[in-house]
């Protein structure tokens, strides 16, 4: 029996048999380590790896530095619509790969110059400037980060800082550039001239019949219907699932007593403070402000300016120990009595007092409940749309399948491709997705339809009914349109005519002043001004023809507005010398050569992307926020895949 199993275990039969059965559960096995290896990476950028929670901690950290400056209370799927997310990851991408290129030109950082970058953050200081360790650790473990971990990307991006500097340092501009630019940019000119618009030309009446049809055959740009199609479609959209969710009031208050800290605004002060090496001497400058002497005074007497006395605006927190319980417990801004530290007596002068703020639950509410259905909405999307798929694969028409599936089905009369009817409105309720406008015009009538995941999250499927194709109006179906345009037509080119004879004319030794008041019109002066000053009431085509003509040369041409035409003379030229303004020029020549040298970092930017290409795993990216299990902050794992 042995024998016979070993006999048919040597078999060539078997011994193909045993290899599928190997390469199976390779690849099996093989797959299970990939999902597990790349649902931690968010991207690749060449040969190196942008981390799942290095992203994330990445996006929060912006997300809020974009807060702090907006003043804007942005929520992270208001980030993620505004494409900040993949912002943020460019971002990383291009600092990745500025990191590969220094590696491989060897660059490195010194622990010395490692330790001298993290004491000199702000962050992790003291109210005097100096190192705190208790900072620093709780900073750390505040963005869930270990101290070697921390110190390798700041190695790694002072390495990377030396590479570009190293790139854009002694880039020079030749001072002649300056001079002549700043010659070009600085001339002035002053322009007299009169204005006359359609209406100040005879009116050409009414048109004949040939006119009119001539006119609609030259100008059928003018009066062509564009391409219309009429569509049916099925949008199971992240908006709509989201209209139909509900959420208690109780799960909104737990959720908002979850986040109350973000609805809550501490209490804040502006402080000043002064340090004195004796309680006497502090306790002496107090009763020499307590007579009328000014604070600031009192600073500039001891060699201190305003910046050096002022601590900004702080939160309890933000001021160590005894100053912090000294600076907040008045209820009224003023002077305290001194206050004694480790380095001193502390003279504390409050200048105002911003009170703790906190966002009502009545006030939030509604954002919460919006975040929170669009959040499980999300989730719930992807999952509707296996039920749409089988609906739409299985036969079902967009209407049946939208029945069965609980999606939104609509039908379309006439949509153009830029999204609007034949009477020129907006086609309403249509899906956010901008590939939805294209996969209509991309698609031949009668065409099975198929269910397509868009950019935004949400799914749809169309169907082409029918095409009208582009064709020029009828005219007698735009008769008044043609007419109007026509009038419009004649009566401009009557004014370029006009003002033609009248640029002739001045150029022929004619007066300015006098042909104003035949017209019986004003003399307007434009200038002296630059050829960028938009101030002067001129087209940028007048502008730049005035520039280029001689002093006395009469031009023609539109005001700024297009509406109407001017006709003038040049009166008079102020050329710009380089002995004007030395600084500005040395100045000039400075900005060239920072622009030039910016030019070379930008440069070789580029030149370190496309070397190192990224590879996005957008399952791993998704799953940061919508991953229940890790959630949005939590830097959970994807799904494996998707590079």
């Amino acid at each position: 029996m042995l024998n016979s199993m070993r006999n048919s275990v040597g078999s060539i039969g078997a011994k193909i048999l045993l290899g599928l059965l190997v390469v199976a559960f390779a690849a099996w096995g093989l797959e299970g380590v990939f999902a597990a290896r790349t649902q931690t990476v968010a991207a690749k950028v060449g040969n190196a790896e942008i981390q799942v929670q290095d992203f994330a901690r990445t996006f929060e950290g912006r997300l809020q530095a974009l807060r702090s400056t907006t003043g804007a209370s942005l929520t992270p799927e208001d980030a993620r619509r505004s494409g900040f997310d993949r912002i943020v990851l460019d971002q990383m991408a291009t600092e990745t790969a500025l990191s590969e290129e220094a590696n491989a030109l060897g660059l490195d950082a010194s622990d010395e110059a490692v330790s001298t970058a993290i004491m000199e953050f702000p962050q992790f200081q003291d109210a005097y400037g100096k190192f705190d360790r208790t900072a620093y650790d709780a900073n750390l473990q505040r963005n869930y980060l270990r101290q070697n971990e921390f110190e390798e990307n700041i190695r790694r991006d002072l390495a990377r800082d030396a590479l570009l500097q190293s790139i854009g340092t002694g880039t020079t501009a030749p001072r002649t550039l300056a001079e002549a630019l700043y010659k070009y940019r600085n001339e002035k000119r002053a322009f007299d001239y009169i204005t006359l618009g359609p209406s100040d030309v005879d009116d050409p009446g009414e048109p004949t019949e040939d006119q009119l049809a001539t006119f609609h055959q030259e100008n059928a740009v003018l009066f062509t219907a564009p391409e219309f199609r009429k569509v049916s479609y099925v949008a199971l959209t992240v908006k709509d699932v989201a209209a139909g969710l509900e959420k208690s009031e109780q799960d909104l208050k737990v959720e908002y007593n979850s986040r109350i800290d973000a609805y809550t605004t501490p209490e804040r002060r502006r402080v000043e403070q002064i340090v004195f090496d004796t309680e006497e001497e502090a306790k002496e400058a107090a009763k020499k402000i307590a007579d009328g002497e000014p604070f600031a005074k009192l600073a500039e007497t001891r060699g201190l300016s305003a910046q050096d006395v002022s601590l900004g605006i702080q939160t309890k927190e933000g001021l160590p120990g005894a100053l912090s319980d000294a600076a907040f417990a008045p209820t009224e801004p003023g002077l305290l009595e001194p206050v004694g530290t480790a380095l001193g007596w502390s003279l504390l002068n409050i200048l105002s007092i911003e009170p703790r703020t906190v966002v009502t639950f009545e006030d939030a509410k509604d954002d919460l409940k919006e975040e929170l259905t669009t959040t499980e909405a999300r989730q719930l999307v992807p999952e509707r749309s296996v039920d749409l798929d089988d609906q739409l694969a299985g036969g079902s028409s967009l209407k049946e399948a939208a029945e069965q599936s609980g999606a939104r089905y609509a039908e379309i009369l006439a949509i153009d491709a830029t999204g609007r009817d034949e009477n020129g409105d907006r086609v309403v309720d249509l899906p956010d997705d901008p590939e939805f406008l294209e996969r209509i015009f991309a698609t031949d009538v009668g065409e099975e339809p198929i269910l397509i995941e868009g950019t935004t999250g949400d799914y749809f499927s169309l169907k082409v009914e029918e095409i009208t194709e582009a064709a020029l109006r009828p005219l007698d179906t735009i008769k008044d349109q043609v007419s109007g345009a026509w009038e419009v037509s004649e009566r401009e080119k009557a004014l370029e005519k006009l003002m033609a004879s009248y640029v002739e004319e001045l150029n022929g030794g004619g007066d300015l002043v006098e042909l104003a008041k035949e017209l019986d019109l004003d003399v307007k002066s434009a200038g002296p001004g630059t050829r960028t000053d938009r101030s002067l009431g001129l087209s940028v085509e007048l502008l730049g023809e005035i520039f280029e003509a001689e002093q006395g040369n009469a031009l023609q041409g539109e005001s700024s507005d297009s509406l109407n035409r001017v006709v003038g003379i040049i009166t008079e030229i102020v050329p710009a010398t380089s002995e004007e303004d030395i600084t500005a020029i040395d100045r000039s020549t400075e900005g060239y050569a920072a622009r030039l040298a910016q030019d070379f970092v930008d440069q070789f930017t580029r030149t370190a992307r496309s070397r190192h290409p990224i590879q996005t795993n957008q399952q791993a990216i998704d799953a940061v926020f919508t991953n229940p299990g890790g959630g949005y902050g939590g830097y959970g794992g994807g799904h494996g895949g998707g590079y």
